[in-house]
């Protein structure tokens, strides 16, 4: 469906004929004879003309926006999918029995849910348009009368797009795929039809067959070159260049020119995603001495080394010499370490992004601008956290939900706490061993103050055929994390007024006496309602994250050491 453009305009001819002529268990009423006209063999004879073409799609750029237009008729439903005026995928289908009694808001709207759904995997927690000529939909009563519009209602929200309003005459292209085009008389049933589908349909095919340049798609390792063209011809790739023509009829590459023949390669390396590519090299941080060797080459930084005694401060403002480690650097506001060149930049983020094992974008920045300085930091970082192969593989993507009332902020600091666990998690090693592990979490909201601490192990001994057995397992008892919260936090910080927790065994009995001996007030969150321990909900998430990204599973051995340094770098 993502292929063929206009596929439910093309097999409705067939499948009409099949619905009216065919049997099945559970239809009662008796088929018509068999007949087969002229309607049906254009019909066919179009779907193996499709089938057969070569169809020219663009790759997803995750990150960017996506663009789409839906539209919807008495009988089809259509859209498209896009970028930079690029088609990435069609979609279009048949309206049921029940559907085609749907209000034109209903159907209009059920082209969009039915368009995200279809295409989750590619448009979930993306930036999304979406253009509509139903003017309806941008507003925010949107019938919400009908108990099936609320529920779809719920699922636009999980998407977060962007609705907005074009006339039906911008809107070609997907009213073009919501039409049918073929003879009325073979089905009895009343179809709307509009003046221009067939204008419309050739509207959408010059569209296609006119977007052949395609823009650089994005790879681990950066951008391809500006010229490359890459489409699908079945188990055949090409890859053409403004100067090259590049063609593998025998998985040979036959090009113009030297240069074009390495930008073959190259492209023809980034295709496809490795999974099981080798590890990352090893990262090492950047040395004094080496960014004071770095800025002494550089040949803009080099003029501020030429003559000590000059002022440096008359060539920029902010830049000035300093002494750090018994070397002469450059600085930025007096204490940023200039970083001259963008191979050394790139070591840095790096180093930093590996050794604060995969934060995101907003803590690398605030890390990295503490301690060091180049013109476009920002956006290089930016770069590399969003293109990080481990990060993506690791991390979870956020969820969008539907909106919930708001919740008041706790601005007193160590009025109240919020506790829960983490885990368990299974490390495993090369040569067979595993550890468990499961933390206890403390935080105070007002001040953000975060403490994490390890469950011990506890021995239990039983008896098997007369042989004795010792188990270890995580002692998660009431027992235990009452006596961890004690000493963790209530005999270290001001004492708090309230503790949320949520409703585990764990937080029954000894936790609950403990919370009353202190004349705490406990407020124990309702069942399957995370949202009321949001923050430590999302520090879990953070906390995940960084265990995955740190590739601790699968070394060689695994040792208690392990866990006690990554718990102390999350802490």
């Amino acid at each position: 469906r993502d292929i063929w453009r206009r596929r439910s305009h093309l097999v409705t001819p067939l499948t009409d004929l099949v619905a009216e002529c065919g049997t099945s268990k559970t239809k009662k009423v008796k088929p018509k004879k068999w007949y087969w006209n002229s309607a049906h063999q254009e019909a066919f004879e179009e779907i193996k003309r499709t089938v057969s073409e070569e169809v020219i799609l663009a790759y997803p750029k995750y990150g960017e926006l996506f663009v789409i237009y839906t539209d919807a008729s008495t009988r089809q439903l259509g859209a498209v999918i896009s970028q930079d005026d690029i088609p990435i995928a069609f979609f279009s289908r048949k309206l049921t029995d029940a559907q085609t009694k749907y209000s034109i808001t209903e159907l209009e709207l059920l082209s969009i849910v039915e368009t995200l759904k279809e295409f989750k995997g590619m448009l979930w927690g993306q930036k999304l348009r979406v253009y509509t000529d139903h003017q309806n939909l941008v507003r925010d009563a949107l019938g919400l009368t009908s108990d099936r519009v609320y529920r779809w209602r719920l699922i636009l929200e999980e998407y977060g797009p962007e609705i907005i309003y074009i006339p039906g005459v911008t809107n070609v292209v997907a009213d073009a795929m919501s039409r049918l085009e073929y003879d009325a008389s073979v089905n009895t049933r009343i179809i709307n039809v509009h003046i221009r589908h067939k204008a419309l349909a050739r509207s959408l095919r010059r569209y296609v067959e006119a977007t052949t340049l395609y823009e650089p798609f994005q790879t681990d390792g950066g951008y391809l070159p500006s010229g490359t063209i890459t489409t699908h011809h079945g188990s055949q790739i090409e890859h053409r260049y403004n100067n090259a023509i590049v063609d593998e009829p025998d998985t040979q590459l036959v090009c113009y020119d030297d240069t074009a023949r390495q930008q073959a390669i190259v492209s023809r390396r980034y295709l496809f995603a490795n999974r099981t590519a080798e590890k990352e090299d090893e990262v090492y941080p950047v040395t004094i001495r080496e960014v004071a060797e770095a800025q002494r080459a550089h040949k803009h930084y080099a003029n501020y080394f030429k003559n000590p005694k000059k002022d440096f401060e008359k060539k920029n403002n902010y830049i000035s010499a300093r002494v750090f480690s018994d070397e002469f650097v450059l600085v930025y506001k007096n204490t940023r370490l200039v970083i001259p060149t963008s191979a050394m930049q790139t070591k840095v983020i790096q180093w930093y992004h590996h050794y604060l094992m995969h934060p995101g974008e907003t803590r690398m920045i605030q890390t990295l601008a503490a301690v060091m300085y180049w013109k476009n930091m920002n956006l290089h970082i930016t770069k590399h956290v969003k293109t990080c192969e481990r990060c993506q593989f690791g991390k979870r993507h956020k969820q969008k939900y539907g909106h919930i009332p708001p919740k008041e902020a706790t601005i007193h600091p160590w009025k109240q706490v919020c506790v829960d666990c983490i885990g368990p998690y299974t490390v495993k090693a090369k040569d067979g061993t595993k550890l468990d592990f499961m933390c206890l979490t403390m935080i105070d909201p007002a001040t953000s103050w975060f403490e994490i601490v390890e469950l011990p192990n506890s021995d239990i001994k039983y008896e098997k055929n007369g042989e004795e057995i010792t188990k270890v397992i995580i002692d998660k008892t009431s027992t235990c994390i009452a006596r961890l919260f004690n000493k963790q936090w209530l005999s270290r910080y001001p004492r708090a007024k309230s503790v949320i927790y949520d409703n585990g065994s764990e937080f029954k009995l000894f936790f609950k006496q403990i919370v009353e001996t202190y004349s705490i007030k406990h407020k124990p969150t309702t069942v399957k309602n995370p949202q009321a321990n949001s923050i430590l909900e999302r520090i879990h998430q953070v906390v995940m994250n960084m265990i995955r990204t740190t590739d601790v599973d699968m070394q060689n051995t695994c040792e208690p050491e392990m866990i006690d340094e990554i718990l102390s770098n999350v802490g």
